[in-house]
């Protein structure tokens, strides 16, 4: 399996909105909508990472690299089937997994004061046990642990988080033994894949997403 990580440190400036002009009609509009530019530039960058990454596993160019929806409504490749991807971010960090023998789902949030009043409506008893169980201080970290397990999961599942969540419990060994987490200063990051391959992690600069589509509009 392939990770790759985009911390977003840098707003929006002239170079980005040059960028905006390579990505797809239907993704620059919904880029465009957003009414503030950190939300521009993290959806851009999404995309452009997605681009990249694939391109880098697949050795197809960024040109040639065609998408559609399936009916449950998640993005597909159709340049090749030989990839599974899947793609999360939040304020400030884009996370882009790729695999080759499985469905894979990500998710990454960044560690803050935790909504604990949603609990009861999206995880598991157990899991609501494990958090409410916690030292004050650990709470907020273990109630993102949950939330960006279950995400992972359901993402890699396929449903998102349109099912019942409460009957998930991703603390369970069968679930824990497909699932994969690292921190990156105050996010945490999940994996979920039955792939049995190791997981190589990237982590791409915003010089380096700018360097690479520059580059190749420019030949």
């Amino acid at each position: 399996m392939y990770i790759y990580c985009l911390p977003i440190l840098l707003p929006w400036d002239e170079t980005d909105s040059e960028l905006l002009k390579l990505v797809s009609t239907q993704r620059r509009k919904k880029i465009q909508r957003y009414v503030f530019e950190t939300d521009r530039k993290l959806s851009l960058y999404a995309a452009l990472l997605t681009l990249l990454s694939l391109s880098s596993v697949s050795e197809l160019s960024a040109l040639e690299l065609v998408f559609d929806i399936d009916a449950k409504q998640k993005p597909v490749l159709l340049s090749t089937t030989d990839y599974h991807f899947n793609l999360s971010h939040t304020r400030g960090f884009v996370l882009c997994g790729i695999s080759d023998d499985s469905t894979i789902g990500v998710d990454v949030e960044k560690i803050a004061v935790a909504p604990m009043e949603v609990m009861k409506q999206v995880f598991h008893p157990e899991e609501t046990k494990y958090v409410e169980t916690a030292p004050t201080l650990e709470r907020d970290l273990r109630f993102f642990r949950i939330w960006t397990r279950k995400e992972a999961y359901t993402k890699q599942l396929g449903t998102g988080i349109n099912c019942n969540l409460t009957s998930y419990n991703t603390l369970s060994s069968n679930l824990s033994s497909i699932l994969y987490t690292w921190r990156h200063d105050n996010y945490i990051c999940y994996v979920c894949s039955k792939s049995t391959k190791s997981i190589d992690i990237k982590y791409i600069s915003e010089s380096a997403i700018r360097n690479y589509f520059v580059d190749l509009y420019d030949k």
